[in-house]
């Protein structure tokens, strides 16, 4: 089965967070992008590198800020990516945040506790 089939099998039994190992992130991280077009999901990337991307949106747009709930100052810090979440979701709709290389963040007090 493809990583496409069973993360659309994950989101569509209610699962709250996914641990996904890839040698070759960027190949899956374009099919996780692909299903989100193809599902009309609100996708959202995190890296220290780049912070926050929000398909369709910049981070330091006012909109962005708006609706993600962070301006470009948080854009890299790992928390906030994490609490932006719930600004990304809508009611009826699916939002999925892929956390790139965040296995570094995991002993962090703060990052377990949100």
């Amino acid at each position: 089965m493809s990583l496409a089939n069973n993360l659309r099998e994950y989101v569509a039994a209610c699962f709250t967070g996914l641990w996904i190992q890839s040698h070759e992130y960027e190949d899956a991280l374009a099919e996780i992008a692909q299903l989100c077009r193809d599902e009309d999901w609100r996708l959202a990337t995190w890296d220290v590198a780049q912070g926050l991307q929000v398909a369709g949106l910049q981070v330091a747009d006012p909109q962005a800020s708006e609706q993600n709930g962070m301006g470009e100052s948080d854009a890299r810090d790992p928390l906030s990516a994490i609490r932006s979440i719930n600004a990304l979701a809508t009611p009826t709709g699916t939002a999925l945040l892929v956390l790139t290389n965040f296995h570094r963040f995991l002993n962090s007090a703060e990052i377990v506790q949100t």
